[in-house]
């Protein structure tokens, strides 16, 4: 079966749910047949609130936190960024809750459950059975169908780990709760962990019926029914990132409950927006297994090496995740799209912006999918407002600035042990993710063309390009960032393991595409030079050739200049880039091994991009909880591990990223159809043998 996902058993672990969406509301189908379980999730439920949790002294370190690092007195440095210019951990993304249907007598003859890509809609049959979930962007509803040859009964209700409470108020069920003011990450456990207070977040959920049933008692029930269909509506209090989430949660879930249609044209209506979006793009490869179940197919592959069309679904899967988790108007996708089923998620399933947001949106715009990346220009207007403070606070400088992690509300402070109590120095202290977001914001630019939104991202590159002008400070003749890190990576010098330095290689890379881009747009930047190759003939990572602590780091920083720059490097710089990437190995993090994927792909060496790729669909299980490397669970989600959802948008790209530069393996024969170049123009042709025809 072309473009489904394909199992013949429920799922027992999220890694084996069907994810479904519209960019605002996630849904996670589980396909069990007694006590089916969905998992919720509405884009706007995070902890916390509006609040400043810059440090408002962190720049009257800044000149002695330089000094010390210019002096290699490290300890000092360490003990100056982590105590006297720390900040707070981000708020965490939280799931909505689960809705229950307790199935009354259903067989299980014939089981099997389908995600079809093509149209977002995932199915669960057994004989004379059908449970059909969708959800709707023109309807901004979940719709779950359940029809059945024989009348059957079932029972639905919500839950949710959130404080919460369930009642029937006529003919809707209703779900309401509030949102944790605090949740702390899962690796802090300091003092209170979660703090609920009553300023955080509510939400609600309503659900109606169309066709025959009872409320009562906090559930609906359904009686000897053959067809019965559920609309679930979810919304929270929010308001935007500078507000209190004071608003009507109620009043909003129930507004997308006026007019309902029929299911069958809700379900026409949300399969002509959903595949509008999809059949943009067909990409066949020769040879595979698509009658297989899909977990299967992994685990042949890694066997094998020979299912081909796996490679062409697990690129659509990137394209049918960004349809179904980044629409116009909805937040842009954390490290976990919009599918977190934990209280605590990992990295509290939030924004990183030192790589997994900016790879969420690689895929975007060469994949065809340009209508879904204006959540990531929302989100970093945010930064652009909520990092002038920053800068001002952190650095005393002017413009704005931000740094590795944020949430909903537009943190841009260096994210960390909020009593600067702990050791933060492999990746708080490093302010270069504006200039590499606005980088990407330009790149989309240059796909579409649109000249209103280059006038729209211009007022936040002055901004940003007002910070660099001030917070640059000469060494040796050369203007470099001081403090900085490579992230997350350590050096050693002189016995000791360093993460605090000055004008990494990443940091040079992306304000040399940066201050071009300001040049681009007319605006007067300053000129540093390129990185340039070690003596060892690699691309160095630091501005002095020090040694690394873990060659085969799962971060690959230091070459920015290769992937995702735009630009066209020099043939020395690109063999620079080939060493390096052969240092650094073959294995890595999910996430990762898309990164190297796509440095491959643009170095033009199809075959080692493609061993990448086939590292990527390692089969990981679940239900194993520790796992070195990256690889793939059974409903192709990426596996950092655990959970990752960047990984996915990075192999997608980086696949595209093959196709658009004929880097083909010698195995692949097939087809392109509508992956994009700049100026919104497409390419499409047909190869053999890794040569196009």
């Amino acid at each position: 079966m072309k473009n489904f996902l394909y199992y013949t058993k429920k799922a027992k672990y999220f890694e084996q749910s069907l994810p479904v969406g519209n960019g605002r509301i996630g849904g996670l189908v589980f396909g069990n047949l007694k006590k089916e379980r969905i998992a919720l999730n509405e884009d706007s439920l995070w902890s916390g609130y509006p609040r400043d949790f810059n440090n408002k002294d962190a720049h009257k370190y800044l000149d002695n936190a330089r000094k010390a690092v210019f002096d290699k007195d490290y300890k000092k440095a360490k003990d100056i960024l982590n105590k006297d210019m720390h900040g707070h951990w981000v708020e965490s993304y939280l799931p909505f809750g689960d809705l229950i249907i307790e199935y009354k007598g259903i067989s299980k003859k014939g089981y099997k459950r389908t995600l079809d890509l093509e149209t977002g809609i995932a199915c669960t049959e057994a004989e004379g059975f059908k449970e059909t979930v969708f959800v709707s962007f023109p309807a901004q509803l979940m719709v779950v169908n359940i029809k059945s040859d024989k009348p059957i009964s079932f029972k639905v209700s919500f839950d949710s780990q959130l404080e919460h409470k369930c009642e029937t108020v006529e003919d809707s069920l209703v779900m309401m709760g509030q949102a944790p003011e605090v949740c702390m990450p899962p690796y802090y456990n300091k003092g209170e962990s979660i703090v609920q207070g009553n300023k955080g977040m509510k939400f609600c959920a309503v659900l109606k019926v169309l066709g025959t049933a009872g409320f009562d008692n906090g559930a609906v029930y359904a009686i000897n029914q053959k067809e019965v269909t559920l609309l679930i509506s979810l919304a929270t209090s929010f308001v935007d990132y500078k507000t209190m989430p004071t608003g009507d949660a109620y009043g909003k879930a129930l507004s997308f409950l006026e007019n309902t249609k029929s299911y069958n044209a809700l379900c026409k209506e949300h399969v002509a927006d959903f595949s509008s979006l999809f059949n943009r793009v067909e990409f066949e490869l020769d040879g595979g297994y698509d009658d297989l179940p899909t977990d299967k197919r992994i685990k042949r592959m890694n066997k094998k090496s020979d299912d081909y069309s796996l490679v062409s679904l697990l690129f659509q899967y990137g394209r049918y995740l960004t349809i179904s988790a980044s629409r116009e108007g909805t937040s842009a996708m954390n490290l976990q799209g919009i599918w977190n089923t934990k209280m605590r998620a990992p990295w509290s399933s939030n924004y990183t912006i030192n790589i997994n947001t900016q790879m969420n949106y690689w895929c975007t715009d060469i994949a065809n999918l340009s209508d879904c990346f204006s959540p990531l220009t929302d989100f970093v207007k945010k930064l652009a407002d909520n990092g002038k403070v920053t800068a001002k606070d952190h650095y005393n400088c002017k413009g704005f600035c931000s740094h590795h992690n944020s949430d909903i509300w537009g943190a841009s402070y260096p994210a960390g042990y909020p009593d600067g109590d702990g050791d933060s120095q492999q990746y708080a202290p490093w302010c270069t993710s504006g200039p590499w977001l606005l980088n990407q914001l330009y790149e989309h630019y240059l796909y579409i063309g649109d000249e209103d939104y280059k006038k729209e991202i211009l007022p936040m590159f002055e901004e940003c390009l007002a910070f660099y002008n001030d917070f640059l400070i000469e060494k040796d003749g050369e203007l470099v960032t001081c403090p900085s890190i490579s992230p997350e990576n350590n050096f050693r010098d002189n016995g000791s393991s360093i993460a605090l330095t000055y004008m990494p290689s990443m940091d040079r890379e992306i304000l040399f595409d940066f201050f071009e881009n300001c040049r681009e747009l007319g605006l007067d930047a300053p000129v540093i030079g390129q990185v340039k190759p070690a003596s060892d003939g690699r691309i160095p990572e630091w501005a002095e050739e020090f040694e690394e602590t873990e060659v085969e780091h799962r971060h690959v920083s230091h070459l920015y200049c290769i992937y995702p720059s735009r630009f066209i490097q020099s043939d020395e710089l690109n063999k620079a880039a080939e060493k390096s990437l052969n240092k650094r190995g073959f294995g890595g993090t999910g996430w990762s091994l898309g990164w190297k994927v796509c440095l491959w792909a643009r170095l033009g060496n199809g075959e080692n991009a493609y061993r990448l790729i086939k590292q990527q669909l390692t089969y990981i299980n679940p239900a194993v909880k520790l796992h070195k490397g990256g690889g793939s669970y059974p409903n192709l989600f990426d596996a950092h591990p655990p959970f990752q959802i960047d990984g996915n948008f990075g192999v997608t790209a980086g696949i595209a990223e093959m196709l658009k530069n004929e880097a083909l393996p010698k195995e692949w024969s097939g087809k392109i159809k509508g992956i994009k170049t700049y100026g919104n123009k497409e390419i499409s042709y047909s190869f053999k043998n890794g040569k196009r025809v």
